[in-house]
């Protein structure tokens, strides 16, 4: 059945109980100074070459890129530029990457950059992602929210143009370093003395992903979405992100689009801005960017026939949720109940039931139990991805009733709605006795 948003009615207050933010993802870029085309022509300089991948083979890397409507292939020298880590770089790569710069060895030198801009944001802020978030270095925690000033947007703004900042930096750094090419002193060969470095380095955006992430929300509230896009879609399985792919209405656009749940609680929207486009809207200036990036998710959004400032999520109710874990999961949704609400931790399995422990088991949703937890063979527990989950669905079940988010009573193993007094009893669904809980009980206390 299609669902037309538009001709949809909440209650008051519908709102407060999601939220959206707006964040840059990954972007890439091209760095070069023009004026050495004219100066270093496009000769290969083998002698170098050969002396850095002696040195430092690690960063000689072939990249192959498309041009021209076929690839070529070239030897560049891809160093990290920030990692998590503090210390030298170049004897420090054990964290994450944050951001990168590809040299060619071919004149005159041009260079790629990728960074990760949710990476950058926890750097700068002190959020580790495997503490702050659903151990995730590619996602915000949920906690973090967008105020009406766009203050989070803003800073994202900021940190992509001190990245940009830094790119012209590096870049001259590593062309005096690497091919004993000095700009300053070429600049004043070429009678260039009023121009500094950073004015005859330019960096231009060739991609950009730009994502607005909807908050206390899961992908089933947004299926409006793909029953709009029915005949142009792609859906990938096989993971709980259950990504979708929503090709373009309109040949050559330079839009895409993907939908995908990055978390408990996060549906991500992701827009990836490619060629003259992105440059359209990821502009240097900070004064405009922030408003130039929303402007481009508004005209993204419409391109596929959606309206940003009247979109918004569907109401669920609790049942609902789980029958949106039931789909990823490929579970019947009696299973769902049993893995995020059930009465049990501790499980058994008898041969009756050796075909749900391998379902379960195929689906990393349950982990043989540790002996120091009085583990043995044949007894299993909930893998840690559920008990993530079950934190993370608190706010999430809804009452099918008034709509007020119910709580959830762990001792009861049931949701309770203190609004109207419905209560939803989970303690049915079981795996397991009660015997070996106690067992686990007492076990975890010493």
């Amino acid at each position: 059945m299609s669902v037309n948003i538009n001709k949809i009615k909440f209650d008051d207050g519908y709102a407060k109980k999601y939220d959206k933010r707006i964040v840059i993802d990954r972007v890439y870029v091209s760095i070069q100074c023009p004026f050495l085309f004219s100066v270093l022509g496009n000769g290969f300089n083998k002698t170098i070459y050969e002396n850095l991948k002696k040195n430092y083979p690690q960063f000689v890397q072939r990249i192959t890129e498309k041009k021209n409507g076929g690839k070529t292939g070239d030897f560049h020298f891809r160093i990290p530029v920030e990692v998590w880590e503090d210390g030298k770089l170049e004897s420090n790569l054990q964290g994450e990457e944050i951001a990168s710069i590809s040299i060619s060895f071919r004149q005159p030198h041009v260079a790629r950059g990728y960074f990760n801009m949710n990476r950058l944001y926890m750097h700068e802020h002190g959020l580790n992602p495997y503490n702050s978030s659903y151990r995730d270095d590619n996602v915000l925690p949920i906690s973090i929210r967008e105020d009406k000033n766009n203050t989070l947007l803003k800073e994202y703004s900021r940190l992509f143009i001190n990245r940009i900042d830094e790119y012209k930096r590096e870049y001259n750094y590593y062309l005096k370093e690497l091919f004993g090419i000095d700009i300053e002193k070429l600049k004043r060969d070429l009678d260039r003395v009023e121009m500094t470095y950073d004015k005859l380095i330019e960096v231009s955006v060739q991609s950009a992903e730009v994502c607005v992430e909807w908050l206390n929300c899961e992908s089933l509230q947004f299926n409006y979405i793909t029953e709009a896009r029915r005949n142009n879609y792609l859906k990938v399985y096989g993971d709980l992100t259950q990504t979708e792919y929503y090709t373009s209405p309109k040949k050559g656009n330079k839009v895409q689009f993907k939908r995908y749940q990055k978390g408990a609680g996060i549906n991500r929207h992701e827009f990836t801005w490619h060629s003259e486009l992105s440059r359209q809207w990821i502009v240097e200036d900070i004064r405009y960017l922030p408003l130039s990036i929303f402007e481009g998710v508004n005209e993204s959004y419409a391109h596929f026939g959606f309206d940003f400032e009247t979109m918004r999520p569907l109401k669920l109710s609790g049942e609902s949720v789980l029958q949106d874990y039931a789909d990823w999961w490929r579970l019947p949704l009696d299973y769902v109940k049993t893995v995020l609400y059930g009465k049990s931790y501790v499980l058994k399995f008898d041969r009756n039931s050796k075909g749900v422990r391998e379902r379960l088991k195929s689906k990393g949703l349950i982990v043989p139990l540790e002996k120091e937890l009085g583990g043995k063979r044949g007894l299993w527990r909930w893998s840690d991805t559920v008990q993530k989950i079950r934190l993370s669905l608190q706010g999430c079940y809804v009452c099918p009733v008034c709509n007020s988010v119910m709580r959830y009573d762990e001792t009861k193993h049931r949701h309770v709605c203190e609004h109207c007094g419905r209560v939803d009893d989970h303690s049915i669904w079981q795996l397991g006795d009660d015997q070996l809980e106690e067992e686990y009980g007492n076990n975890s206390q010493q």
